[in-house]
């Protein structure tokens, strides 16, 4: 009886469908379902068409409608102006919550609206940040305005650059620039200091007559600043912490693999 034990001279048996052979007549025959398997999960179907008129989507193309809306009321003349833009950007902040929360809940996230969505925030927030620098309630002038709005707004940028390039560089730099908790206290810190400021641009008396002289709103302005200041630190604190994460892929990248 021939010894079976090299089976260099056996011949490769090809598998149907299989340019290259990868198996031989020793193989096992589950092996065989095995790689059929594989190879049923690994051809490329037909593209599915993901929906973009979801609910979250609309959500989120509601908000960036209210960016011009919010452009158009700060210059109207009316007496209630301020409160209208408070509102209106009070209204862009809750739909930020909702479209993603409802995206999850239901299931129906998109990859659209995952692009959408961080835009979205961004143009919003930047937009009335602008306008706050311009034109702040009392007692702060644009100067003491401009070093918040400037850094929120260079810290967005580089946030959104460093996301961009850990996507393309893929591997562990993306998974290192992913919202952490600090991210978003900071992020509900810079929303509610901005809708305060936003709200008490509105003279007191306006809303409530019998209320003229009173120093409310100036309080709450002097405590939504220092909010906006204390936005400002948490998200130069989470900046420093992604570009800690990903360090290591900018003095080792990772060299990618191609075929």
């Amino acid at each position: 009886m021939a010894d079976t034990s090299d089976t260099s001279d056996i011949p490769i048996v090809p598998l149907i469908g299989v340019q290259k052979p990868a198996e031989s007549l020793v193989s096992p025959i589950d092996r065989r379902s095995d790689f059929y398997r594989h190879a049923a999960l690994v051809v490329p179907h037909p593209p599915v068409a993901q929906p973009l008129m979801t609910l979250p989507n609309i959500l989120t193309f509601f908000r960036l409608l209210l960016v011009p809306v919010l452009l158009g009321v700060w210059e109207l003349s009316h007496r209630l102006t301020p409160s209208l833009c408070a509102v209106i950007f009070i209204a862009a902040s809750v739909t930020d919550y909702f479209d993603g929360y409802l995206a999850r809940k239901l299931k129906i996230a998109t990859v659209f609206g995952a692009f959408l969505d961080p835009v979205a925030d961004k143009i919003m927030v930047a937009t009335a940040l602008v306008l706050l620098a311009v034109s702040p309630p009392p007692p702060w002038t644009p100067a003491l305005m401009t070093a918040p709005v400037v850094l929120i707004i260079c810290r967005e940028i580089t946030m959104s650059a460093l996301r961009e390039w850990a996507a393309a560089a893929g591997g562990g730099a993306s998974k290192a620039v992913k919202v952490n908790t600090l991210g978003k206290w900071k992020t509900a810190l810079q929303m509610v200091s901005m809708s305060v400021l936003l709200v008490v641009r509105q003279p007191i008396g306006d809303l409530l007559a019998d209320r003229a002289d009173s120093t409310l709103f100036l309080s709450l302005s002097r405590g939504a600043y220092v909010g906006l200041w204390g936005g400002v630190v948490l998200g130069l604190w989470s900046l420093a912490i992604y570009f800690a994460n990903v360090w290591v892929h900018f003095v080792y990248p990772e060299v990618k693999k191609h075929n």
